[in-house]
Parts: C-alpha cells; structure tokens; sequence
C-alpha cells in the first residue's frame, strides 16, 4: 500500500541530486556575513557560569541584558529570525534584578535554589506563548494575535529569574523544517545566510549561532528542536515526553497521542546549560524521576551506533556526518570507557513508514485549510505558483499527510515490535549515536528535495528523549553534529554524553568572519 510514497521518495532523492546544481547557483554571490562580535567577555559565558557571576554581583544583570539585546540588533537585519521583542521591559527587569540582589536577605545557596536563572536572558520560539507577544506563528490570519498570558514553561523560566528578550520565527503553522512564512520571511543560517536555519525552531537555531541567545526554549515534534540545533553548530534536547508541560504552546492537538510527539525543550549554546534548563523547565512531579542532576559513570553506559540507514528511499549521509558520529563513538568508548555494543536496529530502515505512520494516526493534527475553509487543491496549485495565503512547505506537509492517511498502510503492530525491541536493548545505561539528519544545512527550499525525516522522527515517534551535539565544522564552514537516543526517563545519559562530546569536539563554533 505505500508504493506511492515509495516511489515519491525514491523521485524526491533523484530530483535532489538534478537540483542541486541549480539551487547552489542560484546562491552564488548572495552569501552575507555577520559582523563580529562585541562584549566577547559576557557572551561567551555559559548561563550556569553567567548565573552564578549575576548572583555573585560580579557582573550586572543589566550588561548583561544591555550586550544581548545589541547583539540582537547587529545581527537581526541579516538573520530575520525576530517576531518581536521586549527589550524595554527585560532592560527593566535586568534593573530591578540588580536592586533586588542589593536587598536581598536570602543567601547565595538560597537564590540559587529559588531563582537559579536569575539575570539570564533567554529566548522563545514564537509558538510557545509570552504574555503580550506575538502568537500567529505565521499564519496570515493570525497577524496581530498575541498571546494572553504565559505558556506554563515561560512562567516557570520567569520565576525562576529569567529575563525573556523576544520571540523567535518559526514556519507556517509550525510545521516545517524551513523557518519561512508570508507573515516573516526567511530566516537566514549565520554560518551561511544561503542556507537555512532549518525548523521549526530556526529563530531559535540562528540567534543561538551567532551568539544572540544563550538559551533558548523550542519545540518538537519531529524534530524541530534538534534539526536547527544541528544546522546552527548548537546544543538541544528533546525531552522524554510529558516531562515539560505543553500547555500554552500553539497550536496543541487534544489527542492523548498528540503529547506523545509534542514536546517543548531546550537549545543551549554550551551543553551544561542543557541540564540548568531541564531543571528548571521539567514538571515538579518529574523532575526527581529524572534525577537530571545526577552524575553519570560513563563506564557503566552502553553505546548503540548507527552510521545510517539503509533502504532506496533515503539518502546518502554526508561523508562529514558519518565522520562525526564514528569519531563519536570511538571516543566514548576507547577514551571515556563506554562499551560498544554491536546491533543493527534493522526496523530503523524502515521509520519512514512505521513511524510516519503513527504520526498520521492523529486525531486532530492541526489543519489552518480547515480553519479557514479553504480547498485543499486550489490552494496547493497556487501555492506552487507562490499565489496562495499558505506556504507551499504547509501545503507540501498537507501532501505528505494525505499520502499517509490513504496509501500507507496500518503499522501499529510494526511499532510496537520496534518499540519493544528498543526498550529492551537501551535499558536504563543504553544510548544510541546516529545522525541527525543526513548533512549540513542545505539552501534555501532545497527542503522539498531532502528526505531528512526518519532519522528525526524516530525519537518522537517511540517516545525517547534525544539530544542535538555539534560536532565542529565541515570542509565549507557549516556546522555538523550527531544525535544521542536514551530510552524513556534517561534523560541524564543524553545531556551526560552531550557534555562528554563538548569536550572532545570544542562544541559551539562562532560563524565565520568576512574574509
């Protein structure tokens, strides 16, 4: 019953290979470059690090704020990657966050227990609800919609003493890996302003990249944390689901299964602050269950790896990301003591199916066409014409969605076998390395012809918590990076290898300099 989706992906790896030509001459020439950076001395520093300094009153909350938000501005008018901000308010905030340390009667043990964000700015993707901003997240008929209070995880960051700059571009809808929308534009990667910063968090992958942000807050439902994670040279973390509540993200579908996918999670640029914002975002119920905190024995860890996956619809990894992730595993287990164990995850081949498949099971999968009773073929025929009130990623996404419903068949048995099997091997000490997608950043639009899904659904699909590491840069300057897969509330062997591989690889690398 899938022949038809076979064989467009099988069309879409043959027309990525006749496009890719044009899509790079296109580019040729059009390549800006951010501007250097300034106020190195405070950007450069972690937010568990920066945290601590603020506490300490070792450095204001306020310059702080001051060299963010100028950062933001430096680079914004490249990037594109700001719905809107409050700067005026967080410079407000970042003063009383000064006179209150001035004041204060608790002791630094105290604040950092209460309020271990205190001073730091953060960033938010549009979708996840600030009180007062924007929350069309690219629809058309949205502009001008805000959000009327705080998505639960932005209240909890602000009571624990963030100070929120902004929020961040996703897609239409948030549903695509291109950040683009008729109400936005295009964001633009800063390691190549050619290439995309990929979605649906990719405001928050740019400013993450080109130190704007320090931390971030996203989310994923089939990989929209860690794809732009990968393509910014960043740090993100996928939580075990349930784990960090959803409620005030837009849009959110009421099918229990909806949150089994659905999750609102971390970018940071440094892999320490990864575990500084699970603790503070987590569920109160949850988070001693996760025991986030807790140091790991990397000896006691098992190491799954998968180089790549093998079936004639997906695409050849890169060369650069296959590097990464054997160089990965050697350190982790020749250097750190990690045990190899050697598996093939043979139902991996086919996650295009398995997993798509119980992704389009949804009840209430969000449709804007519904919403605004628009037909559904109209719309996709103007939208190639680039006529149309939606995007064509929206509609390429509706294509897709429809290609399951009706051609692909029932795998709910398939999923459950591969769901069993990877419980069992992972245990509570078993990790999996595997690419995060099958290259660097791509062009702009080149998304249409680049069949990245399997490897991204995989961890939403089966419900496990997945981290984004980079990895350095390839021979063109573009970030590269692999993925870590633990099993459900192992959390802490995810961001306890992150932290492993930062120290091996460097981990964030600034963008390049105009030569």
């Amino acid at each position: 019953m899938e022949i038809l989706l076979t064989i467009l992906l099988v069309l879409t790896r043959i027309l990525d290979f006749i496009t890719e030509p044009f899509f790079k001459c296109a580019a040729k020439n059009k390549r800006l470059y951010l501007p250097p950076l300034k106020n190195e001395d405070i950007l450069k520093i972690n937010a568990t690090e920066l945290a601590k300094k603020i506490r300490h009153k070792k450095i204001s909350a306020l310059e702080v704020c001051k060299a963010y938000i100028q950062r933001i501005k430096d680079v914004n008018p490249i990037l594109n990657a700001i719905v809107e901000d409050r700067f005026r308010e967080a410079l407000r905030e970042a003063k009383q966050v000064d006179a209150y340390l001035q004041k204060t009667s608790l002791t630094l043990e105290e604040i950092e227990k209460f309020k271990p964000l205190l001073g730091v700015p953060v960033t938010v993707k549009e979708s996840c609800g600030v009180k007062g901003l924007s929350l069309c997240c690219g629809l058309l008929s949205r502009k001008g919609f805000t959000a009327q209070t705080d998505g639960e995880v932005v209240a909890k960051i602000k009571s624990c003493g963030g100070i929120i700059l902004l929020v961040s571009t996703t897609p239409e809808l948030v549903i695509s890996w291109e950040t683009w929308s008729h109400v936005n534009g295009y964001t633009n990667n800063p390691y190549n302003t050619t290439c995309t910063p990929g979605g649906s968090s990719g405001g928050e992958g740019a400013l993450l990249g080109s130190a704007a942000s320090l931390v971030g807050i996203g989310s994923d439902i089939a990989g929209s944390l860690r794809l732009p994670a990968l393509f910014n040279g960043v740090f993100s973390h996928k939580p075990t689901p349930k784990v960090v509540a959803l409620k005030g993200h837009w849009p959110l579908g009421e099918d229990p299964k909806y949150q089994q996918f659905l999750v609102i999670g971390p970018l940071t640029r440094y892999a320490c602050d990864l575990r500084l914002m699970m603790n503070v975002m987590c569920n109160d119920k949850k988070c001693a269950e996760l025991k986030i905190s807790e140091r790991v024995d990397l000896k006691q860890i098992n190491i799954f790896c998968i180089e790549e996956l093998h079936d004639i619809t997906q695409p050849k990894v890169s060369d650069s990301i296959k590097k990464a992730v054997n160089e990965s595993v050697k350190y982790l287990t020749e250097i750190k003591g990690c045990k190899l164990i050697k598996y093939n995850f043979m139902s991996f081949n086919k996650a295009m199916y398995i997993c798509g498949s119980e992704l389009y099971t949804l009840k209430d999968i969000p449709d804007a066409l519904k919403w605004e009773n628009a037909n559904f073929w109209t719309e996709l025929v103007l939208s190639i014409f680039w006529k149309s009130r939606f995007t064509l990623n929206l509609m390429y996404a509706y294509v897709i969605q429809k290609i399951y419903q009706c051609f692909v068949g029932n795998y709910t048995a398939k999923y459950e076998e591969m769901k069993q099997e990877v419980l069992e091997k992972l245990g509570d000490n078993g990790v999996i390395i595997l690419p995060t997608s099958i290259g660097p950043a791509h062009k702009h639009n080149q998304m249409f012809f680049k069949n990245i899904y399997a490897y991204l659904i995989l961890a939403n699909a089966l419900g496990l918590p997945a981290s984004a590491v980079p990895c350095g840069l390839d021979t063109n300057g573009m970030p590269i990076g692999v993925q870590v897969i633990a099993a459900p509330y192992q959390d802490r062997l995810c961001l306890a290898v992150a932290e492993e591989l930062e120290r091996h690889f460097g981990g964030w690398v600034p963008p390049p300099k105009k030569k």
